[in-house]
């Protein structure tokens, strides 16, 4: 038996769409329902929404179609983030800027959605609440893949059309409608309940204090396992990992601030500075990046890897590298901080480690501390 989701007087919602389209698609209903207090975030520009077009010209097109369907929805505020489209996985820092705090229900993308970008907002958006403790309600909306399991919904019979509307506001995504209200029409079908509803949204209630949570790891030098075949076989595809020197700073400053967060740009800055940084780099190229020193000098990371070059063994390497300068350092233990799920598996296979909890985001946002 799915909850209804009702909207009280004092409710003050957000609604987070990685793209200028994902609010009607997913949550038209909170649109329709509750404008008035309703606030929407798009993360990106859409730029990639359109194989048709220039990049430049599908992100005019796709903010003027957004803006069209603002004027028609007359929520209480919403704010274009502008985010190129499909780097979301890379931005990690794209919704530091939001303050969730004022809000008592987030509507938020599916963290398991195909689309990488969903994935990545609901998870960003997810530690931002965490580090802000906002209290709202936080629930996870479709677009065309189904939850499994959802726990929550809203009767949208009597809207289906204004949510059609809102959907054809975006010209130029015209697959998009037949999908998602073929999508309500099955969960109208499941509303076994109720035999009147015929169209409903579903949605899945999310613990953002849980989703995603990345916990601080004490690594056991020790215990470091390296392998020595690992660079040799990155050198035969000609890939090598190098300590960043002086001349070359402000061009790995920019290339981790363009690819990753600019925080951990400034991160990787003082590595270069008091510690280490080690960069992969093909042809000439940037691959990823492992730092060293940057918080404390037993501290690991930040590092990562930009999209076309994981799975090369990469991330594995530098970290086995940056292991061992702690370990060469005299360090017995080593601190890497605020480590996901899938780089806490490659750390694992270098040395033992002991997740701290309660521990992600330590060093997060300092400036608004007392």
């Amino acid at each position: 038996m799915r909850e209804r989701i009702v909207f009280q007087d004092n409710d003050r919602i957000a609604v987070i769409a990685p793209h200028p389209d994902d609010e009607c698609l997913g949550t038209a209903a909170v649109l329709l329902l509750a404008p008035e207090r309703t606030d929407i975030f798009v993360l990106t520009d859409g730029s990639h929404g359109n194989p048709e077009k220039s990049i430049e010209e599908e992100a005019e097109i796709r903010r003027k179609q957004f803006e069209a369907e603002m004027e028609a929805v007359r929520p209480h505020a919403w704010k274009w983030l502008g985010f190129e489209d499909t780097t979301l996985p890379q931005r990690q820092d794209a919704a530091d800027g939001i303050d969730f705090t004022p809000y008592t229900k987030i509507f938020l993308p599916w963290h398991e959605s195909p689309h990488p970008d969903h994935q990545a907002a609901a998870l960003m958006c997810c530690r931002a609440i965490r580090r802000q403790k906002a209290q709202a309600e936080c629930f996870m909306y479709e677009i065309g893949t189904p939850f499994y399991r959802p726990t929550h919904c809203i009767d949208i019979t009597e809207l289906v059309e204004a949510k059609r509307q809102l959907i054809r506001f975006h010209k130029d995504q015209n697959d998009q409608e037949d999908i998602n209200i073929t999508l309500n029409l099955l969960r109208g079908s499941q509303m076994l309940s109720d035999p009147n509803c015929r169209y409903a949204e579903c949605y899945l209630k999310a613990d953002a204090r849980k989703l995603g949570y990345s916990p601080d790891l004490i690594a056991k030098l020790y215990t470091l396992r390296e392998d020595p075949a690992l660079e040799a076989s990155l050198e035969e595809k000609g890939i090598r990992i190098k300590r960043v020197m002086p001349p070359d700073f402000t061009k790995v400053h920019a290339f981790i601030k363009e690819n990753f967060a600019a925080s951990w740009a400034d991160e990787a800055l003082a590595a270069m500075m008091k510690g280490v940084c080690y960069v992969a780099v093909r042809d000439g190229k940037m691959l990823a990046f492992g730092c060293v020193g940057a918080i404390a000098p037993d501290y690991a990371g930040p590092g990562g890897t930009i999209p076309e070059a994981r799975g090369l063994g990469i991330n594995r390497a530098i970290v086995q590298k940056s292991f061992r300068y702690l370990k060469d350092q005299g360090f017995q233990y080593a601190v890497n901080g605020s480590v996901a799920p899938a780089e806490r598996r490659i750390v694992e296979r270098v040395v033992d480690v002991i997740a701290v909890e309660d521990s992600e985001d330590a060093y997060a946002n300092l400036l608004r501390r007392r």
